[in-house]
């Protein structure tokens, strides 16, 4: 079958097919930003001169955990849309991670419990189409403001909020000059309360959020991140960025 219609038809479906309703904002923005490719096999189907073919959907590496827990739900959708024709018939659906377009140079110790962080959030950038927006306390890893800025340079929406940190300053004058930026302030009677947040929106699809800072010295902490496409909490999270940064400009 035709890759590419393969895919429109499965977003299609879950728009506007009710049987798939209940798995529509699980599936939508996993399907929709992955890619879809129809692999013949050489084996032969019971059928005179039909071959089988398998589905493969590379599916962006932010988003390749939450697609394995969805796989059955994938399974379901690709097998329904799919059309068997005289040459080829279906046999497994499988879920590989998209092949990352340009190197990433990496400084990232053997020793961090959830390591390639950075290369999670480089691919998740990469991934954007319209807007990205920032919310993290610490942003001093030029890897990571270069490739908003290419992200920029493409003419997406790029919205940046960070704590005022003195390790900031170094990044933080390029960061304000290339992107809508705010910095926010300590508060409390001792200066001490701080923006804490660590998360990251992309498209209003979904997020990137955890315990790691956009820094280099959180390559080598125990850190984790975690991509989430529940469209209501990605909702929330959209909501308390507004607030902030509407509250710090």
């Amino acid at each position: 079958m035709d890759s590419n219609a393969l895919k429109r038809t499965a977003v299609a479906v879950l728009q506007y097919d009710s049987r798939f309703s209940n798995v529509k904002n699980e599936l939508y923005p996993i399907v929709s930003r992955s890619t879809v490719n129809c692999i013949p096999q050489y084996e032969f189907t019971t059928k005179s001169y039909q071959h089988w073919e398998d589905v493969e959907i590379r599916v962006p590496v932010p988003m390749i955990s939450k697609a394995n827990e969805l796989k059955s739900k994938i399974d379901t959708l690709i097998k329904y849309v799919y059309e068997e024709s005289d040459e080829y018939a279906i046999r497994d659906v499988e879920l590989r991670p998209k092949i990352i377009d340009s190197d990433v140079s990496l400084e990232v110790s053997n020793s961090v419990k959830f390591d390639r962080i950075q290369d999670v959030i480089v691919q998740g950038i990469r991934d954007a189409r319209y807007l990205i927006w920032v919310a993290v306390a610490w942003f001093s890893n030029e890897i990571l403001y270069q490739e908003l800025l290419n992200k920029k340079e493409d003419g997406l929406n790029i919205r940046v909020i960070v704590s005022n940190e003195d390790s900031n300053q170094a990044l933080l004058p390029k960061i304000q000059e290339n992107f809508e930026c705010v910095v926010v302030p300590h508060t409390g009677k001792w200066g001490t309360n701080r923006m804490h947040d660590k998360f990251c929106i992309v498209d209003l699809d979904y997020i990137m959020h955890g315990s790691y800072n956009w820094t280099k010295a959180a390559n080598y902490n125990g850190e984790t991140l975690v991509t989430t496409v529940d469209r209501e909490l990605v909702r929330n999270f959209a909501d308390e960025f507004l607030k902030m940064y509407n509250r710090n400009r």
